[in-house]
């Protein structure tokens, strides 16, 4: 069975993102259903900066990006949900060969939305690609939370 949850605490919940195979591309989302971040219960929205920070620090240690970005939409999903994605040297790279006019500027917002197309995969391959990161990802969180 696959899980592609890494933990939750009283109003969120972290997974790793099931349609795109980027290892270490997670997804947080509010237990309350909500569709914009003023609507999120009080104790949500004051715990919601100290969950991305400490989630954000998770990718960081096991992923080792060189950079990530934090994103909220709302386009594909109309629910509250916050991404964490980590841009990896092999990314940028392949990115820039595909946008070689942004070898200046990084664009975050770009490169998400190539990535997401690029890598875009069935749950099933996903799970494949990023089990060993997902395991990773999932002990730290235990231990952080211990």
């Amino acid at each position: 069975m696959m899980n592609f949850e890494i933990g939750r605490s009283n109003d969120f919940v972290v997974e790793h993102c099931y349609s795109c195979a980027i290892p270490g591309y997670l997804i947080v989302s509010p237990l309350a259903a909500v569709k914009s971040l003023d609507a999120l219960p009080k104790r949500s929205a004051e715990s919601l900066g100290p969950l991305l920070t400490n989630v954000t620090s998770l990718v960081r240690q096991i992923v080792r990006p060189e950079r990530i970005y934090c994103a909220q939409f709302g386009e594909e999903q109309s629910q509250l949900h916050f991404h964490i994605f980590p841009r990896g040297a092999a990314l940028t790279e392949e990115y820039l060969k595909a946008f070689p006019q942004h070898a200046s500027q990084i664009r975050g917002p770009i490169v998400l939305d190539w990535a997401r197309d690029r890598y875009r995969s069935l749950p099933e391959e996903v799970y494949e690609r990023v089990t060993g990161i997902l395991t990773q990802l999932h002990e730290a969180w235990e231990r952080q939370q211990a």
